[in-house]
């Protein structure tokens, strides 16, 4: 019957070798143990349904759902319309002597200079009857400095139109009356102090939230024909 022999009876070195190898095992297990816990961390749980996944419909949104506004209803397109551009008739009958011009000075006869010139100067007789152009309220009867009298009528859309030159004693109208386009509110006189040497005009300017423009460019195309004598070309 063979003899067995037991651990604690092996010989030192051998007791150290298996000693060893033991430790290394564990050591290895251990590290193994350490980086397996960390790729699982790393990884999205299969199971999951929310990784990777869309927003859920919250169900208050069906097909163009995103175009509604708070209350579910559609968006006014009408409510984000600007209003259209103002059409004018020309204030009075006669010929333009005198064109409007901010960027490039034109030269007063009367002050023997080189000037900006903030409206048209229309050539007429003088006492001829002027016209608003568009239908608004008289915002403001003075006296200008350089313009003699003057009548502004607001307009829509932040538009005002400007009529100068007139006679002192013929307006007629006030602040706060309502007028139609074509309503009389004064006469052509002599009034303006800048342009005293020029022949008997009206002085008319438009203003769009009180910056300066060209008045040609909402005199409708008829106006221009009829009570101007402008035919594009």
């Amino acid at each position: 019957m063979d003899k067995k022999i037991k651990f604690s009876d092996q010989p030192r070195r051998v007791k150290i070798i298996y000693a060893a190898v033991i430790g290394v095992l564990c050591i290895t297990a251990v590290v193994v143990g350490i980086f397996s816990a960390a790729s699982r961390n790393n990884e999205p749980p299969e199971d999951d349904p929310t990784v990777n996944q869309p927003p859920a419909d919250d169900g208050n949104n069906d097909g163009d759902g995103g175009n509604e506004n708070e209350n579910g209803n559609q968006p006014d397109d009408e409510g984000d319309k600007k209003p259209d551009k103002l059409t004018m008739v020309s204030p009075v009958v006669g010929e333009i002597t005198k064109h409007h011009s901010i960027d490039t000075p034109v030269f007063s006869t009367t002050l023997n200079e080189w000037r900006v010139h903030t409206g048209i100067d229309i050539s007429t007789e003088d006492g001829a009857e002027v016209f608003a152009a568009a239908d608004g309220k008289v915002s403001r009867v003075y006296n200008d400095a350089r313009f003699g009298k003057t009548v502004e009528i607001t307009h829509d859309g932040g538009i005002v139109s400007v009529y100068s030159n007139l006679a002192s004693t013929d307006i007629a109208v006030k602040e706060g009356d309502e007028v139609k386009s074509g309503a009389l509110i004064g006469l052509v006189g002599d009034t303006s102090l800048s342009e005293l040497a020029e022949e008997p005009h009206l002085h008319f300017g438009v203003k769009v939230d009180g910056v300066s423009v060209n008045p040609l460019d909402y005199i409708s195309e008829e106006s221009k024909q009829a009570s101007l004598g402008i035919t594009e070309v």
